[in-house]
């Protein structure tokens, strides 16, 4: 087993499930493990926490597909065993099998997958450390503590002084807008009102002119009054005036069915 080559692709697949540039080290960094802890992982138990890692790896993507050989196809892919690695057409070719590479990837992209792969490594890190170091001194968890009490204490003022800016600005952009309401308004209001008087004008002088006009950016539309019939009044007229019933259309009767409620 060459021990190069199954870091190197450790930190290839981390790197595609979290993003570029992230590998083991960088992992580590990122779930609360201090540089000096990291070293000291890196220099006495490495090769156990990469392998109880991709233990975990192996039965939480075997658990999830089904398949043992998707784990299969990216041991081979990138050498997680410390083997050459191999192409994928190879990788088919041997298991005559071939899903899509892609979905194997996305299955270990996705946000629990992410999370849980943290919370694995993290625990491994942890009982490696303890293993090698024991507890770490209480003084230094205290030490830690207090340093934790100054920065959130530094943040909380920063943030009070945040907003009592913040409310001061709003404060005078308020009375500016107040300012501003109070000397436009009359001015739109009666600007409103001049617009509503003219156009009441210019329909009564279109009314008068009898056509359409256009103007401007507005045309003013002349319609005739609709024409209606009284039916009952030319039905009795007809009665004694059977002449005008030649006028009179009647369309196709129609049938609908409709639903009676239930009272």
């Amino acid at each position: 087993m060459d021990l190069k080559t199954r870091y190197t692709g450790l930190d290839e697949l981390l790197s595609i499930i979290y993003g570029e540039g992230v590998g083991l080290s960088t992992l580590l960094g990122e779930i609360g493990f201090e540089r000096v802890r990291v070293e000291q992982l890196q220099n006495g138990h490495r090769e156990v926490v990469v392998t109880q890692f991709l233990d975990f790896i192996h039965k939480r993507l075997t658990s999830d597909s089904g398949k043992d050989t998707y784990y299969q196809i990216l041991n081979r892919r990138y050498g997680l065993d410390g083997e050459p690695r191999q192409q994928l057409s190879a990788i088919a070719e041997k298991y005559d099998y071939s899903p899509e590479f892609e979905e194997i990837l996305h299955r270990c992209q996705t946000k629990t997958w992410q999370t849980e792969l943290r919370k694995s490594l993290k625990y491994i890190a942890v009982n490696q450390l303890g293993a090698m170091h024991g507890r770490p001194a209480r003084e230094y968890v205290e030490e830690k503590l207090e340093r934790l009490s100054s920065l959130r204490n530094a943040v909380e003022f920063t943030r009070l002084d945040y907003e009592t800016r913040r409310k001061q600005i709003l404060k005078q952009i308020q009375a500016d807008l107040d300012a501003l309401d109070l000397e436009y308004k009359p001015v739109m209001e009666a600007a409103e009102e001049n617009i509503e008087a003219l156009e009441n004008e210019i329909k009564t002088d279109v009314l008068l002119y009898g056509e359409s006009v256009s103007g401007g950016m507005y045309r003013a539309t002349y319609t005739q009054g609709r024409i209606s019939w009284d039916n009952d009044g030319i039905t009795r007229y007809a009665e004694s005036h059977p002449d005008v019933l030649q006028f009179r259309k009647q369309g196709q009767p129609i049938v609908s069915l409709r639903v009676l409620s239930k009272d």
